[in-house]
């Protein structure tokens, strides 16, 4: 349960910018576009997310949460791609219980923070992927 996003549909660029620079400046570029979109999105999914007025109650007994989990997104940014948000394998995390506030339950209705974050921003991702590209397509040009 994480937004992971990756670009396509940039080939033409990515080629050019590939013909030109090394494998170590690609995932740079690749990095700091991965970067970027992370920035902009965990803001966006934090404006979409719950906070009780109180999280003592979070999670397990004698396994709670230090602070509430839209206080907590975490960001990972590779030279492959980019996630927001956690992975939820079973209840191994620390924020296990954002599975029930996202697919909702038998007594609360879904929130649809992933989804809905994922949707306003990936029109951005796929803007800022182009920008770099073309600053890097630029840049080897000289133009």
């Amino acid at each position: 349960m994480e937004i992971s996003f990756r670009f396509e549909g940039f080939e033409e660029v990515q080629r050019g910018v590939e013909a030109l620079s090394s494998s170590a400046e690609i995932g740079a570029i690749n990095k700091k576009i991965f970067q970027r979109s992370a920035d902009i999105t965990e803001p966006k999914m934090k404006a979409h997310m719950a906070r009780s007025a109180d999280n003592s109650k979070s999670g397990r007994n004698g396994y709670r949460p230090p602070g509430h989990a839209r206080d907590n997104i975490s960001k990972k940014v590779t030279t492959k791609k980019g996630e927001v948000g956690w992975e939820l394998n079973g209840d191994a995390q620390n924020w296990f219980y954002m599975k029930f506030v996202e697919w909702g339950t038998s007594k609360m209705p879904p929130r649809d923070f992933l989804n809905n974050t994922k949707s306003e921003c990936e029109s951005e991702y796929h803007m800022i992927a182009d920008q770099e590209y073309q600053k890097a397509l630029n840049e080897k040009l000289g133009g």
